[in-house]
């Protein structure tokens, strides 16, 4: 708790402006891939190839990033607390809820700690692998980071996913892993869907093509923060976009005063073109430091 107050008051100065559907983690995964150094791609290409026995359509990096979504499709929730954390945003100033010690946070440092360990086997850092991949890319997202506590909604609003809204998503949360729709184009670069296929050339190559896009606009000086490899500060991060964007200003009134998204709104241009902008780059900034971990973590030292 002290570290999270010290870092509160860190993110009071400065932040930078995702789960993210398949497309999102994908771009995640090929912007860290990427940036890996030599031994470190070749030990996820190593680990990708272990998840393969079990999962066919799991044929390159890149697709570890959406797998462990899959796993709650198939019916697998022992892992579901894993995926966020519910920093309030408290509109109201009610009595918040306990939340479970078991969070992104939390798993994201597990899953560190099992990839490192020289005891640990090869199965098990490829499926810790994919949901590090997975989890750095989800903790981006601001809602996986965040529920706005109101007297209307007093449980909290679990991430967006009560907040309705009308037009194109059914919810904040929904609209936030389309990234607010600025890759809806890549909608249909789904190995998880039905039937689960391989991706084609292709397709790997499309994603790497927009990975590519988003590393020129957002190049890792954009970043002051990039270095800071700590998933406390990250929640904490994401938290502060979610407070300023997410529940942000939709436009103008009459009379030039903010006017803010509620539920049940349908999301303006302006919201949007605000909100695309931030998912965007919270995307690359995730994939910078997932391949900054990595290559850490497989240093060519080592």
């Amino acid at each position: 708790m002290k570290k999270i107050l010290f870092l509160a008051l860190a993110l009071m100065a400065t932040v930078q402006v995702k789960a993210w559907w398949d497309h999102g983690h994908m771009v995640t995964a090929m912007i860290a891939y990427l940036n890996l150094n030599k031994t470190a791609r070749a030990k996820v290409d190593s680990l990708t190839a272990v998840l393969r026995r079990d999962y066919p359509q799991v044929n390159h990096f890149i697709v570890t990033g959406p797998w462990p979504d899959d796993l709650k499709a198939d019916g697998v929730h022992a892992y579901d607390t894993w995926h966020y954390t519910d920093i309030p945003v408290n509109v109201d100033g009610i009595a918040i809820p306990d939340q479970p010690e078991v969070d992104i946070v939390w798993a994201i440092n597990q899953s560190t700690s099992i990839l490192k360990a020289a005891q640990s086997k090869p199965v098990e850092k490829a499926r810790f692998l994919a949901f590090l991949t997975h989890f750095v890319s989800d903790l981006h997202q601001p809602l996986h980071a965040t529920s706005r506590f109101t007297n209307d909604v007093p449980g909290g609003d679990e991430g967006g996913n009560l907040f309705p809204l009308k037009g194109t998503w059914r919810n904040l949360h929904a609209m936030w892993d389309d990234a607010c729709g600025s890759l809806s184009k890549y909608n249909d670069i789904r190995p998880f869907g039905k039937p689960k296929v391989p991706l084609t050339e292709a397709q790997i190559e499309s994603v790497r093509d927009l990975a590519k896009d988003l590393m020129k606009q957002y190049p890792e000086k954009s970043f002051p923060n990039l270095g800071t490899l700590d998933p406390d500060f990250w929640a904490l991060e994401s938290n502060k976009l979610a407070a300023k964007y997410v529940y942000g200003v939709k436009g103008k009134d009459d009379q030039g005063r903010n006017q803010y998204l509620r539920p049940n709104d349908e999301p303006t241009p302006f919201y949007l073109e605000q909100a695309q902008e931030v998912a965007r780059k919270q995307l690359t900034l995730s994939g910078y430091r997932l391949a900054a971990m990595l290559n850490e973590m497989f240093s060519e030292k080592k």
